[in-house]
């Protein structure tokens, strides 16, 4: 008998506990290096603010907090403010009441000055 029949047979919960174990670790770890791949692509950083874009995707694409993103949209929760679904910036404008084209303005003119802000109280 073969060292894997052996432990499938005489340990059946180990076995099945380390092929989940494996199973998670290299689902996770994928998902990890893509994320890092499409990150440090320099065509992803600074992107121009579209209707599409959620302030998260924002928020890591300018290196800020979604905090900062909110409030420079004048927002304060964008998945509680739209409801169900991903607050793009189409549906938090939807749902606030103004156009996209005011929060993209605001966007174009506050994430520059939350960079400059940030890297003018950054550490020395």
């Amino acid at each position: 008998m073969s060292k894997l029949r052996y432990l499938w047979a005489h340990h059946k919960p180990a076995s099945i506990g380390f092929i989940l174990a494996v199973t998670l670790a290299l689902f996770f770890g994928g998902k990890f290096v893509t994320r890092a791949v499409y990150w440090s692509d320099p065509a992803h950083r600074h992107q121009s603010p579209e209707p599409w874009m959620t302030p998260g995707y924002i928020a890591k694409s300018w290196h800020l907090q979604i905090e900062e993103v909110d409030a420079i949209l004048g927002i304060e929760n964008g998945p509680a403010l739209v409801g169900y679904g991903r607050p793009t910036l189409d549906r938090i404008a939807k749902a606030t009441g103004q156009p996209v084209g005011d929060l993209l303005h605001k966007l174009s003119l506050g994430l520059p000055k939350a960079i400059a802000d940030q890297e003018a109280n950054a550490p020395k």
